[in-house]
């Protein structure tokens, strides 16, 4: 932990803003360890430390992102030491079925109490799902399961991936491989579906003020300054260089496409 501590405080010395935690199995974090510890503590001491102002999370398993985590994301909102509340978690499928294949320790039902249970302890959360689509032998009616779940749940985004055997695991000497075309197919809805998730997280914001990140790069698009919320709106702004790597307060105007909203400088400094 120690190591860790001192690598972010560098990092913040450096003048970065931000980090983001990640790794293999994050939610697991310091169980090899002696004496153990666990992605709690560790979040604790970041946080109580103020040695980064944003502390973000890439993806946790389900069972991974226990209740005292959520708790601690739910108190830990002021700069510095805050941690985003920005939540990442593979559901892989909806259907109980494909996730018993999958060797999937958690079931549907536990994914939707986990995302209702965050939005309820914290209802300006973003929370985002990976989804595998045409893992072998998935019917037409498991992947509307998939579907019909995603749809249900109040999620912010989705990330989509078709299912492409990987040699030396037991999913690529399954049989009843989906058939190309289909699986093509299915990711186009589930995308098309993640568009509408991640425009109605968006839409909730407008009109309001937030507060961004600025990021050190602009846009490569529109040359406008760019940024994002803790909980991972992505926000383009007018707005001179001297605003870069700063927090801003900005009220957001409309949507520019399907991932970015326009704002505008609310309080210049």
């Amino acid at each position: 932990m120690e190591h860790v501590l001192q690598h972010v405080r560098h990092i913040h010395e450096a003048g970065y803003r931000e980090i983001v935690l990640t790794g293999i199995h994050l939610g697991r974090y310091g169980t090899d360890l002696s004496p153990a510890l666990d992605l709690l503590h560790l979040l604790k001491r970041l946080h109580e430390d103020e040695c980064m102002d944003r502390i973000r999370l890439s993806s946790v398993e389900p069972l991974e992102l226990t209740n005292a985590l959520i708790e601690l994301v739910a108190q830990a909102n002021q700069r510095p030491g805050q941690i985003c509340p920005h939540f990442h978690i593979p559901l892989q499928s909806g259907n109980d079925h494909i996730l018993k294949r999958m060797h999937r320790p958690y079931r549907r039902d536990y994914f939707r109490t986990l995302v209702l249970n965050i939005l309820n302890t914290i209802p300006h959360a973003a929370v985002g799902a990976d989804v595998l689509i045409g893992f072998p032998g998935e019917t037409a009616d498991e992947f509307l399961n998939t579907l019909h779940l995603l749809e249900e749940l109040p999620l912010a985004y989705l990330h989509v991936f078709p299912f492409s055997p990987r040699k030396g695991t037991p999913a690529a000497t399954y049989p009843d491989h989906v058939p190309p075309p289909v699986v093509k197919e299915r990711c186009r809805r589930a995308r098309a579906l993640g568009v509408q998730k991640r425009s109605a997280f968006m839409k909730k914001y407008l009109h309001q003020p937030v507060e961004i990140l600025v990021e050190g790069a602009r846009d490569l698009h529109t040359g406008m300054l760019k940024g994002v919320t803790a909980n991972y709106i992505k926000v383009i702004m007018e707005g001179e260089d001297r605003l870069q790597n700063t927090f801003q307060t900005v009220y957001l105007e409309r949507p520019v496409d399907a991932q970015t909203i326009l704002g505008r400088l609310q309080t210049p400094s």
